[in-house]
């Protein structure tokens, strides 16, 4: 995706912003799948967020779905070879509430202030 129209990725940012970052888009990303595949997941996932803030906004309920085969799915909507499926997010009214969340670790684990 990086390599294709990458000015479309600043079109609404100042003409000297866009003038100094179009150009590294390409040599940033070319040759490095997993920093690619990372943006994409990093990506996906605020999008993710953003719709489910949106949605409980609105009054709806909404799940991220993971343990789903994501090469069946591709081929079902006939996604592009060039597309991945990073996740898959129900949305609608909850007819139950949601199970505890098991596992959660305690934010002092997994936030990291300044340094380890």
């Amino acid at each position: 995706a990086y390599a294709r129209e990458p000015e479309r990725y600043w079109q609404n940012a100042p003409q000297e912003a866009r003038d100094m970052l179009v150009p590294m888009i390409v040599p940033f990303y070319d040759g490095k799948p997993q920093l690619e595949r990372d943006e994409a997941m990093r990506s996906v996932g605020i999008f993710a967020q953003t719709i489910m803030l949106a949605a409980k906004g609105m009054g709806y309920d909404s799940c991220p779905m993971i343990g789903f085969d994501a090469d069946k799915v591709a081929e079902l909507i006939k996604l592009p070879a060039d597309h991945l499926v990073g996740m898959m997010l129900v949305v609608g009214k909850a007819t139950k509430s949601a199970w505890p969340k098991p596992g959660q670790l305690p934010v002092q684990e997994i936030l990291v202030r300044d340094t380890f």
